[in-house]
């Protein structure tokens, strides 16, 4: 319940936690095995997401190993980037700014250099997608893109990253088996599914990332899955049979 823990004070214990936990368990247990019968979910949570639970908490237990000196370095290189960066759009602007305040990022683009302005609010300029529109109207707009993408690296990855990393020099995320609509797993705190690959700058951080000694990564995923799923759902034998045959399913 929210907020329980804020009444245990200082006499709040692990073992208190505990009892709270088990407590808890215990009161819903009561009531959650007549929900799964009643949903006929009771092979779906005893024989898939229950077994799973230990797999999932044995993957969190053992956590990835991460270089944090190659993180740390790859830090400090994004910094002289964006430093660089940063003098280039001061060039171009002819003075120095916020690069970071919308307002005034606003001001330099549409009110100082005159380039085609989106929709203005009260608060001022858009300066998202509009600067992306703006590509190749002005120098400026590459060196703002490069900034905000390498700034982006830095704080999120490089130097998240290495904050996340515990004393056994791995990183421990948080599978969430019961938060996307789509039943695939997610990955917080950090989340481990969103590490960049489509730029080659961004694709350096999953280097960072590296197997124990003796270990290798092993990189695997479905093959059109949905449609596997598809043709055995509708039993539709033309489907299984292109699947079976090695065929391209979507020609």
């Amino acid at each position: 319940e929210p907020g329980a823990f804020d009444l245990l004070g200082d006499a709040g214990t692990a073992e208190t936690a505990f009892h709270i936990y088990t407590s808890a368990v215990g009161a819903l247990y009561e009531a959650l095995p007549e929900k799964l019968t009643k949903n006929s979910m009771e092979k779906l949570y005893y024989e898939i997401e229950l077994p799973l639970c230990r797999v999932l908490a044995e993957m969190e237990y053992a956590g990835v190993k991460a270089d944090q000196m190659a993180l740390i370095s790859f830090g400090n290189m994004l910094q002289s980037r964006i430093e660089a960066a940063q003098q280039t759009i001061f060039s171009f602007a002819g003075r120095e700014f916020n690069i970071n305040s919308t307002k005034q990022l606003g001001e330099v683009l549409f009110d100082e250099l005159c380039l085609p302005a989106g929709k203005k609010t009260k608060s001022g300029y858009s300066t998202n997608a509009d600067v992306l529109e703006l590509k190749g109207k002005h120098p400026i707009i590459e060196a703002i893109l490069d900034y905000r993408a390498m700034t982006k690296l830095k704080s999120t990855y490089a130097d998240g990253l290495v904050k996340q990393i515990a004393d056994d020099g791995r990183i421990h995320t948080t599978f969430q088996n019961m938060v996307t609509a789509t039943g695939r797993l997610s990955s917080t705190d950090p989340n481990l599914q969103n590490i960049p690959i489509r730029t080659e700058l961004g694709s350096e951080i999953r280097r960072m990332f590296v197997p124990s000694d003796g270990c290798v990564f092993v990189d695997a995923d479905y093959s059109q899955i949905e449609l596997r799923v598809l043709a055995h759902i509708a039993d539709d034998k033309t489907m299984q049979e292109a699947f079976r045959s090695g065929f391209d399913i979507h020609t």
